[in-house]
């Protein structure tokens, strides 16, 4: 995130993935995975959307999905534009599906600034991705699981039976996780927090990118006095 900032501050909007990945290397001594392939990658000259794609088996795992809050950030109540921004930063270490999930969590963010509900959230953050693409049947699934159950763990354990094949830290079980959480919390930060992590996968993860909706429409009044206190 501190490399996409650092191009948007040279370049802004007009900021390209080429720029974003050469603060990469300039910035990231080394990566893990997906990440790891796209900064050797863009080394050896080959640059976004090929750098997140050449020999990347991880390409549609949580790394991009992970970063998308900051795009959300970048353009408040315009999540036209936040999906734009994720796309760009989405492509210079993932593909296809890796990048809807950048896309999901950046129109979220983008939405926390114009509405205070977090199921609506959800809901209006779904028709942003293409309703033909296997990103969206997985958080389409996840809504429906929750339609269908009367408590979170429930609608969960649909979800992870569903997406076992899936490593923890793919994009998949996490995107789940995440829309279960936002859908049972009824806007309270505690229980959506509470909930993200009692579903596991790449909790920290999820647990950033879902509680910045909180931040944006809260602030700091979200937050209980027995977690900042101490």
């Amino acid at each position: 995130e501190l490399a996409l900032l650092e191009a948007f501050r040279e370049k802004g909007y007009a900021m390209t993935s080429a720029d974003i990945a050469e603060h990469w290397v300039g910035m990231i001594p080394d990566g893990w995975s997906a990440e790891d392939i796209a900064l050797r990658n863009v080394r050896l000259g080959i640059y976004p959307p090929e750098s997140g794609v050449r020999s990347n088996p991880w390409r549609e795992w949580i790394g991009a999905q992970m970063r998308g809050a900051i795009c959300g950030m970048l353009a408040p109540g315009d999540p036209k534009e936040a999906a734009r921004l994720a796309w760009l930063d989405g492509c210079v270490s993932h593909h296809n599906n890796g990048i809807m999930g950048e896309i999901f969590n950046a129109v979220m963010v983008s939405l926390s600034y114009v509405e205070s509900d977090v199921k609506v959230i959800v809901e209006k953050a779904m028709k942003a991705i293409p309703a033909d693409c296997e990103y969206y049947s997985v958080i389409k699934f996840a809504y429906d699981a929750c339609k269908c159950h009367d408590n979170y763990m429930d609608a969960w354990l649909e979800c992870e039976e569903e997406y076992k094949p899936y490593n923890w830290i793919h994009a998949y079980p996490n995107a789940a996780a995440e829309v279960v959480a936002l859908m049972f919390c009824d806007s309270d930060f505690d229980k959506c927090l509470n909930y993200i992590s009692m579903m596991g996968q790449d909790c920290d993860c999820n647990c950033a990118q879902i509680a910045t909706l909180f931040g944006i429409i809260y602030g700091h009044g979200c937050i209980d006095k027995r977690w900042s206190d101490p």
